[in-house]
C-alpha cells in the first residue's frame, strides 16, 4: 500500500468515525492550561478504531495539517483558505486526539479547527468536515506594548518595495501575525493579499522585530501573481500600513494602540547599490564618528550586520553603529580612540536597498538589458587611513 493511499485510508477511518457518532460523537474543545502545558486543542469522543488509525498516522506518512488544521479565525469565526495553519504537533493521548501548538495560543484570539477536508478522504463535496472555533478569553488588561518603529522610515517608498520591519517595545506573541496587519489603498480599502504569508514567521531572536515580505510574485515582471492581481504598490498612489491593537505581546496583552504608517509609492528602484558611489567622511580625533553616506536609502536591518570596520591586521574594530537620514547614512563610533594607521570598511554584498537590489546584484534582471556591472566578490572593501593628525576630508 503506497504512503498516500494509506494516509487517505486512515483519514477516511477518522472522518467516518467522527460522523458515525452523530450528536454524541467527536467534539473539538480547548483543554485548559495546567502546570506542565499551556492550553491546547483536543478532539474527544473518537472510537477505538479511529484512535488506532490515528496512532498509525505518523509524520512520515502524511502532514497532519492536511487532516487536522488549526488557523487563526477572522471576526466572523472563519479562516480564509490562504491563511497558513498553525505549526504544532498532533498526537493521540489516551482517548483524545491532541494538538500542541509550537507557540502558545493567544488570549483573545479565535481559532478555527477543521477535522479533515472535503475531497481529502474521497467524501462527497456536500459532506462537510467536522469543524469548530475555540478561543481563550481575554482578561482585563493594562496594555503597554507599542509599535516603536517601522522601517523603511521614509514616507516615500519605491513601488517595488520588498520588506517592512516592524519593531515593538517588548517581545511579542508569535503565530497568526497576518490577522493583525493590513495594507490599505488611498481609499482605505485593503490591498488584496499584499504580503507573502509564511509559516515560519520572520522574527529576530528577541521577539521584538518581525520582517514582513511584500509578495515577490507581484513585484517581478512576468510572474503569474503580478499578471493576475497586479502590483501591490503603484507609483504615485498613497498607502497605509495598518497594525491592529488586537496583536498580543508575549505576556498576552494587546498592543496599547493601533499603529499606522502612511506613505506614497514612487518609481521602482532597479539599479543595484554601488560602493564607488558612496561617500566616506573620516573622523577628526579621538572617538569621533565616521560616516558612510549612500545616494539612496538602504535596508535598515542589513545595515546593522553587513558593514564592519577592520584595522590593518584584519581585526574588527569595536564600536557602535547608528543609522540615520532615513537609512541613507551609516555611522560608526569606536569604543576606543582611533589610532593612526590603515583601516577598511568591509561591506558584505548581502547588503540591499529597499527593493532587494544587492550590492552589484539587481533584484530583477532584464535579460534584454543585462546589468553593466556585477560585483562577484562576497566582500567589498573601502580602505581609508587615519593620519597622525587626522582631518576631515
Amino acid at each position: 500500500m503506497n504512503r498516500t493511499f494509506r494516509a487517505l485510508t486512515i483519514a477516511s477511518a477518522l472522518l467516518v468515525s467522527a460522523r458515525a457518532h452523530g450528536a454524541d460523537g467527536p467534539t473539538i474543545r480547548l483543554a485548559p492550561a495546567d502546570k506542565d502545558a499551556p492550553p491546547r486543542i483536543e478532539i474527544t469522543g473518537l472510537d477505538k478504531a479511529a484512535l488506532n488509525a490515528a496512532r498509525k498516522l505518523d509524520a512520515e506518512n502524511k502532514r497532519w495539517d492536511e487532516i487536522l488544521k488549526v488557523q487563526v479565525a477572522d471576526e466572523k469565526g472563519q479562516a480564509p483558505a490562504e491563511r497558513p495553519a498553525l505549526l504544532g504537533t498532533w498526537r493521540v493521548d489516551g482517548d483524545k486526539l491532541r494538538f500542541e501548538p509550537r507557540f502558545p495560543l493567544q488570549k483573545g484570539l479565535t481559532y478555527r479547527v477543521t477535522f479533515a477536508e472535503p475531497g481529502l478522504t474521497g467524501a462527497a463535496a456536500s459532506d462537510k468536515p467536522l469543524s469548530a472555533t475555540v478561543s481563550i478569553p481575554k482578561p482585563a488588561s493594562k496594555p503597554s506594548t507599542v509599535v516603536s518603529a517601522v522601517y523603511p522610515s521614509s514616507d516615500r517608498l519605491p513601488e517595488n518595495q520588498l520588506k517592512f520591519y516592524i519593531h515593538f517595545s517588548a517581545p511579542m506573541a508569535r503565530g497568526g501575525i497576518y490577522a493583525h496587519i493590513r495594507l490599505l489603498n488611498e481609499n482605505g480599502k485593503p490591498v488584496f493579499q499584499p504580503f507573502l504569508e509564511v509559516d515560519e514567521e520572520l522574527w529576530d531572536a528577541t521577539g521584538k522585530r518581525v520582517t514582513l515580505l511584500v509578495d515577490p510574485g507581484r513585484i517581478k515582471h512576468g510572474l503569474k501573481p503580478r499578471e493576475e492581481f497586479g502590483p501591490v504598490l503603484e507609483s504615485g498612489k498613497r498607502y497605509t500600513l495598518a497594525i491592529k491593537n488586537t496583536w498580543n505581546d508575549a505576556a498576552g496583552e494587546p498592543l496599547k494602540a493601533e499603529f499606522r504608517k502612511t506613505f506614497t509609492a514612487g518609481p521602482a528602484e532597479e539599479t543595484p547599490p554601488d560602493p564607488k558611489d558612496w561617500k566616506l567622511t573620516l573622523p577628526a580625533t579621538g572617538k569621533d564618528v565616521m560616516t558612510l553616506r549612500f545616494p539612496k536609502p538602504m535596508d535598515h536591518a542589513l545595515l546593522h550586520r553587513a558593514i564592519v570596520v577592520r584595522d590593518a591586521s584584519g581585526a574588527e574594530v569595536d564600536g557602535d553603529v547608528s543609522i540615520g537620514d532615513e537609512e541613507q547614512t551609516w555611522q560608526f563610533r569606536p569604543t576606543k580612540d582611533w589610532r593612526p594607521g590603515k583601516y577598511r570598511v568591509e561591506v558584505d554584498t548581502i547588503l540591499e536597498d529597499r527593493a532587494g537590489n544587492g550590492v552589484g546584484r539587481p533584484f530583477e534582471v532584464d535579460v534584454l538589458r543585462p546589468p553593466t556591472r556585477i560585483i562577484e566578490s562576497k566582500k567589498v572593501d573601502l580602505p581609508f587611513t587615519i593620519a597622525a593628525s587626522p582631518a576631515n576630508k
